[in-house]
């Protein structure tokens, strides 16, 4: 049974992989496409959208929309996968931490960074996730990458565990920071708790858990809290096309469709009763002789549902 289009914001547990959430609610519901719009480690919690049916053409989109994090980096001592899953690279020396100067270099982190990638993470080098190297114990040159955190904030000091609010692009890697942070420092650190508290448009208050104890939620729970495809990227603007239009649209034609707005790059294409047909790129705009300061845009279909 396919019969769901939209998406479900689950409150990831500890322990679980993203893998694991896409597993449980594909058994549980019945619904055979169902992906995930953004990794968090096991360790992590919190917001993890899931696309269902048709709404996984969309992933990409909730895939790139920024993060936001709760979490506690713990200094005295680093591992080899920057987080509290990894070995210890060395003895836990306690350090009395000056909050003034973590205040400092947190601030060094904020804006576009070139960021060292974990050891043990999925990015692929030469075709090859960064964890086979590491689990072989072959060492490469270590990868960067450009992330822009949006800010980072300390939040508290207790004793050798700092605890931070941080706002970033999709991509950024918590765990990087906690180490990167600590060698700063000159102890080391790792992360030992992160929870998702946004993930784009979706807020952890959005997100439901996958039971209660050691019963799972029925099927109906989960379908009830699903948000429909019309209900989705409120952001991008939207043109209402008429029955013709539509019918050219789901054969790939491109559309002239008149908009009060000319800026935008995309577009939902939206039926006469109000659900989303299409999401299309703005491939040309041209003035209209007859309707200001309307404009005439040409579209594209870039993702249809028929």
């Amino acid at each position: 049974m396919n019969d769901v289009d939209g998406v479900i914001i689950i409150d990831k547990p500890s322990g679980w992989t993203s893998h694991d959430v896409v597993a449980k609610i594909r058994n549980l519901t019945k619904i055979k496409k169902v992906g995930h719009a953004g990794t968090l480690d096991p360790f992590a919690t919190g917001v993890l959208p899931l696309t269902l049916g048709r709404a996984t053409r969309l992933t990409s989109y909730f895939l790139s929309s920024d993060k936001v994090y709760h979490g506690v980096m713990r200094f005295g001592f680093a591992t080899n996968t920057y987080d509290v899953d990894g070995d210890p690279l060395g003895e836990d020396v306690h350090p009395e931490l000056d909050e003034e100067r973590l205040r400092q270099i947190f601030a060094h982190y904020c804006g576009i960074i070139c960021q060292t990638l974990p050891p043990f993470s999925a990015k692929k080098v030469q075709g090859r996730p960064l964890y086979s190297y590491a689990r072989k114990g072959i060492e490469i040159s270590p990868s960067t990458k450009e992330v822009n955190v949006k800010s980072l904030t300390l939040v508290s000091v207790n004793h050798s565990e700092v605890e931070f609010d941080l706002t970033c692009t999709a991509g950024t890697y918590a765990r990087s920071l906690a180490h990167d942070i600590g060698a700063e420092y000159g102890c080391g650190a790792h992360l030992v708790r992160l929870r998702r508290t946004r993930s784009g448009e979706f807020p952890i208050e959005s997100a439901v858990s996958l039971g209660e104890g050691e019963q799972f939620h029925p099927r109906e729970f989960f379908l009830s809290q699903v948000t429909p495809i019309r209900d989705l990227l409120r952001d991008i603007p939207a043109i209402v096309i008429s029955e013709g239009d539509k019918r050219k649209l789901l054969h790939g034609m491109d559309l002239n469709l008149i908009t009060a707005d000319s800026e935008s790059t995309e577009f939902r294409l939206l039926d006469e009763s109000g659900e989303v047909i299409a999401f299309a790129k703005n491939i040309q705009t041209f003035a209209s002789p007859v309707a200001q300061p309307a404009r005439w845009v040409r579209v594209h279909p870039n993702i249809t549902f028929n």
